[in-house]
């Protein structure tokens, strides 16, 4: 089994509440461990090696307001940005 570090090192939440971060942080990380936890996704992680910077690019979240599916929603936008 491989292990697969993370670090994000900043994202911009415009147009939200600062005591929303840690919810939404939270929501992400747990969207991006079940996403990577798949077999396919491990497989094109480990071919992608050290990655030592992605741009996600912006995430466009709809209507979706509370914190922690924000977070689930920009982890899978995260997600398809790196196992695209």
């Amino acid at each position: 089994m491989k292990r697969v570090v993370v670090h994000i090192d900043r994202m911009v939440l415009k147009g939200l509440r600062n005591a929303d971060a840690h919810a939404i942080g939270e929501g992400m990380r747990g969207e991006l461990a079940r996403l990577f936890a798949d077999p396919a996704a491990g497989e094109r992680l480990t071919s992608l090696g050290h990655v030592s910077s992605l741009h996600a690019g912006k995430v466009r979240l709809g209507h979706v307001t509370e914190p922690q599916q924000l977070g689930i929603s920009a982890g899978r936008a995260a997600a398809k940005g790196i196992l695209r």
